[in-house]
């Protein structure tokens, strides 16, 4: 008769491997802070290296180019993991009112985290066309989310609301230039716009209706 083992624990990182984790964020770190202070166009390898302390050398060996680093700040805002834990309470949420709630606490918290790599996109778009391709990737994702979302919402509540119209209408309310508008130009709080937004989604339900 064979003898079940307990699992093997997973395996602890290397040392080599931490130090390169830490390498890997520090050049994040820094190309994020010089793409939205000083654009994306005019901001070179060396200076994210010099920013991260670390050699140009370094940069390239991890990255390999520009538009690389900005793919995987981007993928940050797509897989923001403060912004997932809300979504999934949204999804878990009793009432049709309390799960859009949640929902616009999800998207606050995706606007107010990283916002900024979301206007480092717009800026990059304006002097290399070719990232408009690039962002179509993380743009459909949140199309799936959005949509996924919608048909979840009319399902578990039997809502009589076509699937289509209301994904349209929550992707038009959540779109970050509306977060930036408001907060950004007005002068809105976070907080405050959140609570709009949650208001808005739920005054949603009717006009489609």
């Amino acid at each position: 008769m064979s003898v079940k083992t307990p699992a093997d624990p997973p395996s602890r990182p290397t040392l080599r491997q931490e130090q390169a984790a830490v390498t890997r964020s520090r050049i994040l770190t820094a190309a994020r802070r010089l793409f939205f202070r000083d654009g994306y166009a005019a901001t070179t390898l060396k200076t994210v290296a010099a920013e991260a302390g670390v050699a140009v050398q370094t940069v390239y060996a991890v990255f390999g180019s520009k538009s690389a680093i900005l793919t995987e700040l981007r993928w940050m805002v797509v897989d923001l993991p403060e912004a997932e834990v809300a979504r999934r309470e949204a999804m878990a949420a009793a009432t049709v009112e309390g799960r859009l709630a949640t929902f616009a606490h999800s998207i606050r918290l995706r606007w107010e985290l990283t916002g900024d790599v979301v206007q480092i996109d717009q800026d990059a778009v304006r002097t290399d066309l070719s990232i408009k391709v690039e962002i179509q990737p993380a743009e459909s994702r949140r199309q799936a989310g959005i949509s996924a979302f919608s048909r979840a919402l009319v399902d578990d509540f039997g809502l009589a609301i076509d699937t289509a119209r209301l994904a349209a209408a929550l992707d038009a309310l959540t779109m970050y230039r509306l977060y930036a508008q408001l907060v950004g130009v007005h002068g809105w709080s976070p907080d405050e716009y959140e609570a709009w937004l949650g208001a808005q989604l739920v005054g949603s339900l009717d006009s489609i209706a």
